[in-house]
């Protein structure tokens, strides 16, 4: 009986490896998100949100960028939700869209003064 529970197993985990090699060996290029910070003040709590999944940063003070790499399997658009360190208010942007593919780009989300957001993309150079 072990014998055959052995046997089962490996089975299985060369079908799995047989299946997803493609994906584990050749990495695509995946689309990137950077947030800047030129508020002039702290922002917390930051939570972006695409294609259903979600980016969180916990603080990011004013000057500093965050870069998020991700892969989407869908056209899908960008939620955005944060707070400031100095006061209780919290902040919403929605907006820009990214495509699913064959151009993977670099997607700038800069927060600006009380919360106004500058949206823009570049183009990505495949590796």
């Amino acid at each position: 009986m072990k014998k055959l529970i052995v046997y089962a197993l490996v089975i299985v985990a060369a079908w799995q490896a047989w299946k997803h090699y493609p994906a584990l060996m050749h990495r695509s290029p995946s689309h990137e998100v950077v947030i800047r910070n030129q508020a002039g003040r702290t922002m917390e709590g930051i939570r972006l949100s695409v294609d259903r999944r979600t980016f969180v940063k916990e603080r990011l003070a004013s000057g500093e960028s965050v870069t998020f790499p991700f892969r989407v399997t869908r056209d899908a658009s960008f939620g955005m939700d944060w707070g400031w360190s100095d006061s209780p208010t919290e902040a919403h942007w929605s907006g820009g869209r990214v495509y699913q593919g064959p151009i993977v780009q670099r997607h700038l989300i800069t927060v600006v003064g009380d919360g106004g957001v500058i949206y823009s993309t570049e183009n990505k150079l495949a590796p």
